[in-house]
């Protein structure tokens, strides 16, 4: 076994020399090709972008100054006002206005005005009806269209019928006149794609290319082959937000760099010299310290060889021996430290826990002992709890991994620790939920001086939070007690505290004394959320105007996560009611699209604002997608007729079924089954809603007698009305009346 080390040392370490030596090389060469790489993808990317501009650019300024043209040039008014009362000279005029507007820039190829009202075209070159014009279906078909500024796709213009040999390409921007209406005619301005073509080639070079296609992926300008194939390496892609184009460079195939690494003879030797050095110097390296080793490796075999047989000198490891011996101690000795500090953290934090709900009565005696244990401060006047809450949670945890939010965790526990102790107050500090940490703060102070102290601590956490990181806490303050015994009801008044931060706002200290409302609040809201429940399924607009007089009612309460849950519990309740008198086709709509969004909004929300802007969202997707199936039937309208004459002529006792079926000329037992597939509700009893609610309105506006408001309603005899009120409302129109007042 005679340097048998030596010699496993020294063939260890060549193959390392060696390969290190290669791959070090390998990567520097690497390296400079990435850098290369990355810097002509960098200055691809700045030429893209400067196009790109460059195009945003002339495209705004062609918009801007079309607008202004069309606002200050009475002309050009004149063409879209006068229809025949416009000379011929006039005409002539305004062609050569239009003319001049076309050098605006150099991109534009023509500009063509349309009239509506007698559908004539003018140009620099023409002035023709449209039938006889070229571009007839393009500007016919935006006449159609409800938007007053479109940049279209690319297409082929023409000016004059019979023009097919020689048409141009062109992306057309198109106003209508007067620009915030439209009713009179078009302004359209030919861009064209040749000229955006040259200024690309011109910027670009012979190296590289830059490909420009639109949002619907067709080709603007590029060097694209038949195919639609791109002739090199793409290196970057870019979208405009202003005309929504993609823009895609990158370099030629043939120009693209290669790195070939050329050495010459004299740097392959000095290479070779310096590897010949190099395993020179380790042999002898290798040999000096081998000399004390060797002398070590002796003295453990030969007290192995008298202490233990199995450690002999063949066939074993004297290295392994050593190292097990050296891992089996440090193993243990990480075993019982890690075992301590583990024990330690959890009786901490459950000792913490029992004082904060109290499970067990605990004394000063065993707080004094338990807080020396674990390297606190125990002496104390005042004990105050405060409870953080990280605000909007689910959403800073969708942002951050489990790594970074438990960081972030890390810094606002740091801050607390640190803030309180330049106030000279001792701080415990445990997550008692994912975004909940309580804070018992130790003062030496007495009473309400010590709550003060505490908020002041609180509000610059709060204050620093908001500062510094990217989202916001909000602190529950509980009241001050002088014994541990009492711990358990300052930790129950912070999270009562917290509670009311969806009334009172996100981002602030709320203390116990804050935590004050009138139980049942929410029993008061329940009549308007009916009404809204009915407005919402019959497709009335007033829904809106209801559920924003909810919520603005709302926020004049201070009222707790909980009373705000019952509101929205109680808006679905309602809304759930309705929609099950609507068609199955709504019904789905409501099951699979809605329902969902609100469950989600009614566990998540954080706030009153944040509850009332996703609810009034919800609402009004469902409302466009019910009034859109609704419009794809062909009787919506009709339907939508019925529905409105009973909104107007609801005062006219002679209003009935059939008076509507000689109205609009159709048998009333499918009008009476139209208006139930489309409102969920049939018209006798919708006509009776209307006349109950329009006579609400009067008993609680006048001081008109019951006869008289039956009168007002289309009801001939108060006997009639009082007893259709009953039915809908549940008590008579007096009692009503009599609430109404007393409730005011």
């Amino acid at each position: 076994m005679k340097k048998s080390w030596f010699y496993r040392l020294l063939f260890s370490y060549f193959p390392i020399f060696f390969s290190l030596t290669s791959i070090l090389i390998v990567v520097t060469f690497m390296l400079l090709s990435q850098m290369s790489q990355r810097e002509t993808a960098n200055s691809n990317q700045q030429l893209v972008r400067h196009l790109m501009q460059l195009i945003d650019y002339s495209l705004k300024e062609m918009d801007s100054a079309l607008i202004k043209e069309l606002e200050s040039d009475e002309k050009l008014s004149g063409f879209f006002q006068g229809q025949g009362a416009i000379s011929y000279f006039d005409n002539y005029e305004i062609s050569k206005r239009i003319h001049q507007m076309e050098g605006i820039d150099n991109l534009i190829d023509s500009i063509y005005l349309y009239r509506f009202t007698d559908h004539m075209v003018l140009s620099p070159n023409t002035f023709i009806p449209l039938e006889q014009f070229g571009d007839r279906e393009f500007a016919s078909s935006r006449e159609e269209r409800g938007s007053l500024y479109e940049l279209s796709g690319p297409r082929t213009y023409m000016e004059f019928q019979g023009q097919e040999r020689f048409p141009v390409s062109v992306v057309s921007m198109v106003r209508k006149y007067p620009l915030l209406q439209g009713g009179q005619g078009l302004v359209v301005v030919n861009i064209s794609l040749a000229k955006i073509g040259k200024r690309l080639a011109e910027l670009t070079g012979s190296g590289s290319f830059i490909e420009i296609r639109d949002a619907n992926g067709n080709v603007i300008a590029g060097p694209a082959d038949g195919d639609g194939q791109l002739p090199g390496t793409t290196l970057s892609r870019l979208s405009s937000d202003y005309t929504g184009w993609s823009y895609t460079g990158g370099v030629h195939d043939d120009n693209m760099m290669r790195y070939v690494s050329i050495f010459s003879y004299v740097w392959i030797a000095a290479g070779l010299v310096v590897v010949v050095v190099g395993t020179v110097w380790m042999t002898y390296v290798t040999r000096r310290n081998y000399r004390p080793l060797e002398s070590i490796i002796d003295r453990i075999q030969h007290y192995s060889a008298n202490r233990s047989s199995k450690l002999s000198r063949s066939g074993q490891d004297e290295f392994k021996f050593i190292e097990q011996a050296l891992d089996s101690l440090i193993d243990q000795s990480n075993t019982y430290q890690k075992m301590h500090e583990e024990d330690s953290v959890y009786r901490s934090r459950h000792f913490f826990m029992e004082l904060l709900e109290g499970s067990r009565p605990i004394g000063r005696e065993e707080w004094d002992r338990e807080t020396e244990r674990f390297g606190l401060q125990g002496e104390f006047r005042t004990l105050v709890v405060v409870t953080y809450e990280i605000d909007k949670y689910a959403s800073v945890q969708s942002n951050y991994s489990q790594r970074d939010l438990f960081l972030l965790k890390f810094v606002l526990n740091s801050v607390i620790k640190e803030l309180a102790e330049t106030h000279r107050v001792t701080v415990w500090t445990e997550w008692t939920a994912q975004q909940q940490l309580a804070a018992l703060y130790a003062c030496i102070r007495e009473g309400e001086e010590a709550e003060e102290r505490v908020r002041q601590i609180a509000d610059e956490v709060q204050a620093w939070v908001k500062a510094n990181l990217e989202f916001t806490v909000t602190a529950g303050l509980g009241a001050s007690v002088d014994d541990t015994l009492h711990v358990t009801e300052s930790y129950a008044q912070s999270l009562q505290a917290l509670g009311f931060k969806v009334s009172l706002g996100l981002s602030r200290v709320i203390s116990y004394r804050d935590a004050d409302f009138n139980e049942g609040e929410t029993y008061r809201y329940l009549q308007l959320i009916r009404n809204f429940a009915r407005a919402f399924r019959t497709g009335d607009d007033e829904w809106r105007d209801m559920v924003q007089s909810v919520f603005r009612e709302l926020r004049t309460q201070r009222l707790p996560r909980e009373e705000l849950v019952q509101v929205l519990n109680a808006f679905i309740d309602h809304l759930y009611r309705e929609m099950v008198e609507l068609p199955e086709g709504a019904q789905e709509i409501w099951r699979n699209e809605t329902v969902g969004k609100l469950g989600e909004l009614r566990d998540t929300f954080d706030w009153s604002g944040e509850m009332e802007g996703r609810f009034t969202a919800i609402l009004e997707d469902l409302s466009g997608k019910l009034r859109e199936q609704q419009e794809n039937r062909s009787h919506y309208k009709l339907i939508l007729e019925v529905k409105s004459y009973i909104d107007r002529e609801y005062a006219d006792p002679n209003l009935s079924l059939n008076q509507l079926c000689d109205k609009f000329g159709l048998n009333g037992k499918y009008i009476s089954r139209l208006f139930k597939e489309t409102f969920g509700e049939k018209l006798v009893d919708y006509l009776v809603g209307v006349r109950i609610a329009q006579s609400r309105r009067l008993l609680e506006e006048t001081s008109l007698s019951l006869k008289q408001i039956a009168a007002e309603v289309g009801y001939l005899h108060d006997i009639s009305y009082i007893r259709a009120f009953k039915k809908v409302m549940g008590t008579t129109p007096g009692d009503y009346r009599k609430n109404y007042d007393k409730n005011v």
